[in-house]
């Protein structure tokens, strides 16, 4: 089944029409993990592509059949952006993985972080040598937990992450239409092995139409994850002192970032540059180059479309990708209160500012503003992470701090970034080809 197109405006203004992975690869399969936003808009945008077949692996619920069920009712998954639209058929849905992984060469996993690590378990078995294998995002800690998962299989892939999604997305109708409401100008790669970052970033710079930028490492990937620092840092600073009274409507999430939520995600920030400056200094050679302040973040990625550039909090309040974006809410009573069970905080923290924080306790960086808002968040997410200023909570495993894989001092943690982990047992591995 080939993608079609509601109106005469081709997808290849932004994608060139081919992307060949070497020869007699032109028919490229591809597999897309995940039934949310993310998942719809690559689904969609990447089966207009003449030569490629896409698959998409939908596990959790009913979604495979919702899915499937609304791509027959609209003839596709519709892609609205601005005053274009495209309509792409996928060639096959399931939630079986036997039935869409096998013979993929490229299988993006557009989950959340805490679905990572039961999907790749679940894909494994299916997974060809030599396939490229990522997260859109990466989130902290990702490639520690792909060799957690795949062993000595994950040596015989390339394994990639970026930074951040692309682009700011959301569903309108399941199965049959999603927004593509923004593009990020720049988008950070990196990979495993991480010679390949270069390669990798060039070829998905072409298949996604978004400019990837090859970065050294996972572990700038795990330090530069904007999501730990925005998302919970907004929460705690909109909700720490909330009183439990109800809302008429939701709030605004981005656009309602004041001058002390602001001031809390600087000092997050300025954490994170803490802890990137001592890392750099006991390791000359590691280049954390690509972890940069999240004022200046924001400045790269959102270009074109922040009006007002001159603060972090401007940079937030005026960015048009963010407008009219709110808070996540859940009904109550009398109206609607915070759900604190949302992403912003059941994923970017164990998956985010808790591998973040754990780097820093092993490297003897002090981070008084993370701790306090991973104290606040774990009380409302009901978990336990950081316990008497040491991250030793009960629920530390469910996490992807390094010290959960077993990663007990930074040497390890660093030279993880160059090798196979020293968790994953050694054995006659294939090598990869180039």
């Amino acid at each position: 089944m080939r993608g079609s197109r509601e109106t005469e405006t081709p997808y290849r203004e932004a994608v060139p029409q081919t992307w060949s992975t070497g020869p007699g690869d032109e028919d490229l399969q591809v597999t897309i993990c995940g039934g949310g936003n993310a998942a719809h808009l690559l689904a969609g945008l990447l089966s207009t592509r003449p030569g490629l077949r896409v698959n998409v692996y939908a596990p959790y619920g009913d979604e495979a059949q919702r899915m499937r069920q609304g791509i027959a009712r609209r003839g596709g998954i519709v892609v609205v952006a601005a005053e274009e639209r495209w309509v792409g058929r996928p060639h096959r849905v399931s939630a079986d993985p036997s039935q869409v992984v096998p013979g993929s060469g490229l299988v993006m996993l557009a989950l959340p972080a805490f679905a990572h690590e039961i999907v790749l378990r679940d894909i494994a078995p299916y997974l060809d040598e030599g396939a490229w294998v990522g997260a859109l995002p990466a989130r902290g800690g990702f490639d520690w937990c792909a060799f957690d998962v795949l062993g000595e299989k994950g040596s015989a892939l390339i394994l990639f992450g970026l930074q951040t999604l692309p682009w700011a997305c959301r569903l309108r109708t399941y199965g049959e239409e999603v927004a593509l409401l923004g593009t990020k100008k720049r988008v950070d790669l990196a990979t495993w092995p991480p010679h390949y970052a270069g390669k990798v970033a060039r070829r998905l710079s072409d298949l996604l139409g978004v400019r990837l930028q090859p970065i050294p490492n996972f572990l700038s990937i795990t330090l530069a994850n904007t999501g730990q620092l925005i998302h919970p840092g907004v929460m705690y600073g909109m909700f720490r002192n909330w009183d439990g009274h109800p809302y008429a409507k939701a709030p605004l999430f981005y656009q309602a970032v004041d001058g002390p939520t602001a001031q809390i995600l600087q000092r997050l920030s300025d954490e994170v540059q803490t802890l990137r400056e001592v890392l750099e200094h006991r390791f000359p050679h590691l280049d954390l180059s690509a972890v940069r302040p999240l004022d200046e973040w924001l400045r790269e990625s959102y270009r074109d479309t922040i009006t007002d550039p001159s603060t972090l909090q401007s940079c937030l309040v005026t960015n048009r990708s963010y407008a009219g974006l709110n808070v996540p809410m859940r009904r109550a009573d009398d109206g609607l209160v915070p759900d604190f069970r949302a992403r912003y905080l059941s994923e970017d923290v164990p998956y985010g500012l808790v591998v973040t924080r754990g780097i820093a306790e092993l490297a003897g960086v002090a981070t008084p503003t993370m701790d306090q808002v991973i104290g606040w968040a774990q009380a409302r997410l009901a978990r336990e992470y950081l316990v008497n200023g040491h991250l030793q909570g009960r629920d530390l495993g469910a996490s992807r701090a390094p010290q959960r894989y077993h990663l007990e001092t930074l040497e390890a943690v660093v030279k993880g970034q160059e090798e196979v982990p020293s968790y994953v047992l050694p054995a006659a591995r294939v090598p990869v080809q180039a």
